[in-house]
C-alpha cells in the first residue's frame, strides 16, 4: 500500500509540473565542441563559476584561447602539451563565449 501511494504521488507530481531535484540537476545543458587540436566541454547552470574541460588531440603542444563572457576575465591563453588534458575556470564569467587554437606553443 505504501509503495502504491509513493508511486501515485510521484506520478501526480510529474503531471502537475513538479520536478524532483534529481531531474532538475540533469536538465543542465552540456556544451561540447572541437576547435583545431582541442576538444572542449562546459556545462550550464553554474551559480558563481564555470569550469571548462579541454584536451589537446594533437602530437605537438598547442595554445588554447578561452574567451570568457566577462570583461574582467577577458581572454585566457593556456599552453597544453601533446595529448594532455586539463581544466580552467572563471569566477566572474558564467560562460565562455568562444575557443581558439592559437597554434603550436
Amino acid at each position: 500500500m505504501i509503495r502504491y501511494l509513493a508511486t501515485a504521488a510521484l506520478v501526480a507530481a510529474s503531471l502537475l509540473g513538479g520536478a524532483s531535484p534529481a531531474l532538475a540537476l540533469t536538465s543542465d545543458t552540456v556544451h561540447r565542441g572541437v576547435t583545431g587540436c582541442f576538444s572542449w566541454s562546459w556545462k550550464d547552470g553554474g551559480a558563481l563559476t564555470t569550469t571548462v574541460y579541454y584536451r589537446n588531440r594533437c602530437d605537438t603542444a598547442h595554445t588554447l584561447r578561452v574567451r570568457w563572457s566577462s570583461a574582467a576575465s577577458g581572454n585566457e591563453d593556456i599552453k597544453v602539451g601533446a595529448g594532455e588534458k586539463g581544466s580552467t575556470w572563471s569566477f566572474v564569467s558564467l560562460k565562455p563565449l568562444g575557443f581558439a587554437d592559437l597554434g603550436r606553443a
